[in-house]
């Protein structure tokens, strides 16, 4: 009976370690192993028959036919990977005897290699000796020098056979013999994430930084990695708390304030960054300077009430002040972006918005720092006032001036170019946006300017072309052109199909431009006059999210919603189905005001599509409806 109880532990708790040891263990050692004895696709070229026979066996569970290979391929040719792989199948007949003596046999053979003699431990550990294997271990650790080779040797061989807590005592003890001349916080920081205690891997980046501040830049970048890599946010969660605290405890240290604003902006939580973007402005007297950035990060991420608050927090510093300025033209590009973003808009609140714009221009005048004033009021006149006479007039006075810079111009150039579009301007519409590309060659300006080119060519079935100018723009810009860019490319690809059938995606394309020019009727009937030609084809995803977008634009949030729905229930794999589950969590969460089912689709997008784009957005406002961040 005891012999059966001890097998079944064996087989189960144990077996379960020795894998995991050895796997940690292979990984650490084969990368010490030459790269050309691998072909380009990852296989072994001079592998012996023999080997690859017993590692068949091993994976089998065919213990001794693999035992009875690997001891001759050990006798001959001992590399981890053999040595492994035996001490495996020794495992698996629980021949712990002879496990003892391949170790040992390692130890005579490589004194100088610590790994062996933990190995040692471990042997005597699986075998049932754990008095034996703990003195072991505490002779190793007690017998360290302060000599940071040995002691992260050691450390690291503990952690590959699944040691973890040896592997931290090692570093504690090397931390003592060693003290400041060789830290080794972002090692035990490693240590601590692989036992899952984050709060205690926070810690010690902390502590770092306090005593290194030349490695702050290093750290942050492993803790953006932590963070962005956190699905379940308890590093997260740690760090903010670590951050927290440390900061009431020692409120001159201006450093866990700049890390708090740098976490909230990693995490998107504006409420907090313009909180603690405030507070250091106070402390250093930087004249608003960290809330304007957080105010314009917030109004690219559309938290438009935080914005306003940034920018009202500038404003009322007084016009003397030194970014006055671009906090008034940040507001009113908040006042504008809150109701054109909003499908429920009135007509009264734009028009309310104009003046606003009207007035300001009219005191501060045209210049390079009210330039988006301009376009902004040129876009509200025609896209939303169905008035694009004054716009074009607005805009070509602008480029009239004489004391404005070329940038400015070209800026207006661009918006000047959306307009003629949306009249069916088409060829005056290249010009102007390939003028613009020409004179800011690998300027942010020449990629919106390119970009929008390239989305025209698309409108009017030139696709080849279109894609070529993607390509470019998918590769060295801008993270929002970058993603627009791959977003139409990848549809023209998509759509034309393995024949390459220009047709659909013809029509598609040009219901598209119906819908920017706000002509909603037009694009429906060719939407549907796609579906009817051509039922089957893989377009079809697109034509239903057009169709919501329409909905959307008139205000029809409901039959939106269950076009959305459709495509994810029908293209679930499709290019567009994340977007369309984006959308309809937006919904629900913004009009619907059902936070239980916003809640489920920004839990979707996390479990089913974590490639998203809009995963990180997803998951903060999942955690915002639940009450753990407050905006």
């Amino acid at each position: 009976m005891s012999s059966i109880i001890t097998q079944n532990i064996f087989t189960g708790q144990n077996q379960a370690f020795i894998r995991k040891g050895l796997t940690a263990f292979i990984i650490l050692l084969v990368l010490s192993i030459p790269v050309d004895i691998y072909s380009q696709n990852g296989n072994e070229v001079d592998g012996s028959t023999d080997e690859r026979l017993a590692a068949q066996y091993l994976r089998e569970g065919r213990y001794e036919q693999a035992v009875a290979l690997y001891e001759e391929l050990f006798e001959s040719n001992p590399t981890p990977v053999i040595y492994n792989n035996y001490l495996e199948a020794l495992f698996g007949l629980e021949n712990f005897r002879q496990a003892e003596r391949v170790v040992r046999s390692q130890v005579q053979e490589h004194p100088g290699e610590v790994r062996y003699q933990v190995d040692a431990a471990w042997v005597n550990d699986l075998a049932g000796n754990n008095r034996r294997a703990g003195r072991q271990m505490d002779e190793l650790i007690e017998s360290l020098r302060a000599n940071p080779g040995e002691v992260t040797d050691l450390a690291i061989a503990f952690e590959a056979r699944g040691y973890l807590d040896r592997s931290l005592e090692t570093y504690l003890q090397g931390r003592r013999l060693l003290e400041d001349r060789y830290p080794l916080h972002i090692r035990i920081a490693g240590v601590h994430e692989k036992k899952g205690n984050f709060r205690a891997m926070m810690n010690e980046y902390i502590d770092y930084m306090d005593k290194f501040e030349e490695e702050t830049a290093r750290v942050r970048g492993i803790l953006q990695d932590a963070v962005a890599n956190d699905p379940g946010f308890e590093r997260n969660d740690a760090l903010r708390s670590v951050l927290l605290e440390r900061t009431q405890r020692n409120p001159d240290n201006i450093m866990y304030s700049e890390m708090l604003l740098w976490l909230s902006i990693q995490q998107q939580d504006f409420r907090m960054a313009f909180m603690q973007a405030r507070a250091l402005d106070r402390r250093l007297q930087q004249e608003g300077r960290p809330v304007l950035e957080v105010a314009s990060l917030a109004t690219s991420n559309r938290y438009y009430t935080i914005a306003a608050n940034a920018y009202n927090y500038i404003l009322d510093m007084g016009e003397e002040s030194t970014f006055y300025m671009e906090a008034l033209v940040g507001y009113l590009n908040v006042r504008f972006l809150s109701v054109v973003d909003d499908y429920t808009w009135e007509r009264e609140e734009l028009l309310d918005i104009k003046r606003e714009y009207e007035q300001a221009l009219d005191r501060m005048g045209v210049s390079s720092a009210t330039v988006q004033l301009v376009r902004n009021l040129a876009n509200l006149h025609a896209f939303y006032l169905d008035n694009t006479r004054q716009a074009i007039e607005l805009l070509q006075g602008t480029l009239d001036l004489q004391n404005i810079s070329n940038r400015v111009k070209g800026e207006c150039r661009i918006e000047l170019a959306d307009i003629l579009l949306l009249t069916g301007e088409v060829w005056d519409a290249t010009l102007l946006y390939s003028q613009v590309d020409r004179m800011f060659r690998d300027d942010p300006l020449a990629h919106e300017a390119k970009f929008k080119n390239a989305r025209l060519t698309y409108f009017i079935g030139e696709f080849d072309w279109a894609r070529a100018q993607l390509d470019v723009l998918k590769a060295g810009t801008s993270r929002l052109i970058a993603n627009d860019a791959m977003r139409l490319s990848l549809k023209i690809q998509d759509n034309l199909g393995v024949n390459g059938d220009p047709r659909p995606l013809k029509m598609y394309a040009r219901a598209e431009q119906q819908i920017f020019m706000n002509r909603f009727e037009e694009a429906m009937e060719i939407l549907d006059s796609v579906k009817t030609l051509y039922p089957e084809h893989q377009i079809n995803d697109d034509l239903l999210y057009a169709k919501a977008e329409i909905k959307l634009k008139q205000g029809d949030f409901t039959a939106a919603d269950s076009l959305l729905a459709l495509i994810v229930e029908r293209y679930p794999t499709g290019l567009i189905a994340d977007e369309a589950l984006f959308q309809r969590a937006g919904l629900h969460h913004n009009y619907f005001e059902d936070h239980d089912k916003a809640m489920a689709l920004y839990q979707q997008i996390m479990t089913d599509y974590p490639g998203s784009l809009h995963t990180v957005t997803a998951r903060n406002r999942f955690r915002t409806l639940r009450g753990d961040i407050v905006n």
